[in-house]
């Protein structure tokens, strides 16, 4: 009992139990706060995460209305634009059908590339046609191939048709377009959303043109995305009066808010997304939070999982950091406390030394080198000191040295990118009149080739050749020959902005023309006439205007089997309408010279 009493009433034990007290009151103090801190970054990680991805996988989904909306608008002003007044569409029949014929290859064109849409659909309105047996528009809808057919659908049946509020009334009543909520339509045995806007012209419907999404497969799309282990996402009507599932759509189950008992941040609800924080709420009797995203139609975008799965990363953080550093707090108070019962003044100047370290100064002071287990540690502490210096001056030169290759690199590949660019466009561009050369029409046609392979090319050839070059070379000269093939390019690029313009000859130029120029080809072949007309009433002098003799041909599937094909047809046409011109203006026609030049 008396050693027990001498043992605790020294002073080297009570300065060992204060510096383990207090070893162990500054691991508690920093358990606490990297707990708070960890638990508290961790949390806003996981909302931030969260909400991250619901957004993101929103904004696909976002993108796809968009290009709907983009689509109808398209539609509504190109029919707003073909109808000259509400008394004319409603008494000439005809003008209304070759609307609705004009309006097919656009329908076609903005819609058939995407899944979602199940039908598209231009309609005279009741107020113009009246409920008669005749079809006044035409609805496209897909079939089994996912190829687009046409449903007959008379105005008579408008009345009497049990979805029409969706698709007719409501967005004649609304004056604008609008997203639809979600219903049933039996014609095509799907549930559908559409997006519908009215043609109105002096505040009378005239026409309702709209896209339909298939909503199953939206919800199957949707059913698709995860969010970890066990987050999935769902579709709601913005009031929560309907939260969609491709399960319980399919079996009639469509529940609302109220089966949702939330327990945090209620007054998210009703806003247009979650921002950064998440919905906690019980379902089922099982602890979950949501984030949600409201998208352009209305319809917000939900992304729900476990709160535990949520918070998971957080608390096994905080159990992991709590262990660790109860057991390093342990650790280090066994040490000191065996340490500082023999050397407690030499450990402490050691331990001021390595809190200097620590902080990067190397220019400590440490305790003597004596004979002794602390002599030794100072010696050491010495050494480690000495190498940690060098390595970091060494690591510090290197990551200079480094630094400079990288940034000597990157200059050296930003030349290289730039004169790849440099080099590309002057090996493809026509040194005098700026459209492509030879080598870029030669790459364009075995491009189109694969396409004809593969069944997939649409495209339009011009033929074009100068008419006079020669005359007007040997009359005024070379330089006004050149200005002559720099404007007849000008010409070509004006009339087919959108197309490919070459020039592979003397005064032999070609036009492919595809997509939208393809699609409206007659429009712009009667603007490229237009403009060469006006050239030839410019001046009475045959030298001094522009004249341009142009084939076309069309490329047929059934018939063409490469692009030399339909280039051979449209050749042919130039040639017969170079003949004319010649014939026209008085001017004898030989054949082509090897140059690519006429007679």
């Amino acid at each position: 009992m008396k050693r027990f009493k001498a043992f605790f009433a020294s002073i080297s034990t009570k300065l060992i139990l204060l510096i383990i007290a207090g070893i162990l009151l500054l691991a508690t103090i920093l358990v606490v706060i990297s707990v708070l801190l960890t638990n508290d970054i961790l949390t806003r990680g996981a909302r931030s995460q969260m909400n991250l991805y619901c957004a993101e996988r929103a904004n696909d989904l976002d993108n796809n209305l968009l290009r709907i909306e983009d689509a109808v608008g398209a539609l509504s002003r190109w029919t707003y634009n073909k109808v000259p007044d509400v008394k004319t569409i409603t008494e000439d029949e005809t003008l209304r059908d070759a609307i609705v014929r004009d309006a097919d290859d656009l329908i076609r064109f903005m819609t058939e590339d995407n899944d979602f849409i199940e039908g598209a659909y231009i309609h005279y309105a009741l107020d113009i046609t009246g409920a008669t047996g005749r079809e006044e528009g035409v609805y496209y809808t897909r079939d089994d191939n996912g190829q687009f057919r046409i449903i007959p659908f008379t105005q008579v049946e408008i009345e009497n048709d049990p979805v029409a509020e969706f698709w007719y009334y409501g967005p004649i009543r609304n004056k604008s377009a609008v997203w639809t909520k979600p219903y049933y339509d039996g014609s095509v045995d799907e549930y559908l959303i559409s997006y519908v806007q009215p043609v109105l012209i002096d505040d009378t419907p005239v026409a309702v043109i709209g896209i339909d999404i298939n909503f199953s497969k939206l919800l199957t799309w949707v059913d698709t995305l995860h969010y970890g282990e066990t987050g999935y996402m769902y579709l709601k009507e913005s009031d929560g009066s309907a939260h969609y599932h491709i399960d319980d759509l399919v079996n009639d189950h469509v529940h609302d808010d109220g089966e949702d008992n939330v327990i945090e941040h209620a007054e998210l609800m009703n806003r247009e997304s979650t921002g950064d924080e998440l919905i906690r709420y019980y379902y089922r009797n099982a602890d979950r939070v949501m984030a949600f995203v409201t998208l352009r139609n209305g319809m917000k975008f939900v992304l729900c999982d476990g709160y535990d799965s949520i918070y998971s990363e957080r608390r096994n953080a905080v159990v992991l950091m709590s262990l660790v550093s109860i057991g390093v707090a342990i650790g280090l108070a066994i040490i000191t406390a065996a340490i500082a019962s023999r050397f407690t003044d030499p450990l402490r100047r050691l331990t001021a030394a390595a809190t200097e370290i620590s902080a990067g100064d190397y220019d400590v002071v440490l305790p003597p080198e004596k004979n002794n287990e602390v002599g030794e540690l100072s010696r050491a502490f010495r050494l480690a000191v000495d190498r940690i210096r060098a390595r970091e001056e060494d690591n510090m030169a290197l990551v200079a040295a480094q630094n400079r290759n990288i940034e000597m690199a990157q200059e050296t590949l930003k030349k290289q990118n730039s004169d790849l660019v440099n080099y590309r466009n002057m090996a493809y561009a026509d040194s005098l009149t700026g459209v492509k050369n030879k080598t870029a029409y030669d790459d364009t046609t075995a491009y189109i080739n694969e396409q004809i392979k593969v069944g997939t090319a649409e495209f339009a050839v011009l033929m074009c050749d100068l008419n006079y070059l020669k005359q007007i070379n040997d009359n005024l000269g070379h330089q006004a020959g050149d200005h002559a093939l720099k404007w007849a390019a000008k010409i070509l690029c004006m009339a087919f902005p959108m197309s490919s313009v070459f020039r592979i000859g003397g005064d032999e130029f070609v036009v492919i023309a595809s997509g939208i120029e393809y699609a409206r080809l007659d429009e712009h072949l009667e603007s490229l006439k237009a403009m060469l007309e006006k050239e030839r009433t410019s001046s009475d002098i045959l030298e001094k205007r522009v004249s341009l003799s142009v084939g076309s041909a069309v490329f047929d599937h059934d018939s063409d089997h490469s692009y030399h094909d339909v280039f051979a047809r449209a050749d042919k046409l130039m040639y017969e309408e170079k003949q004319r011109i010649h014939a026209r203006d008085g001017h004898a026609f030989g054949i082509r010279n090897k140059s690519g030049d006429h007679d």
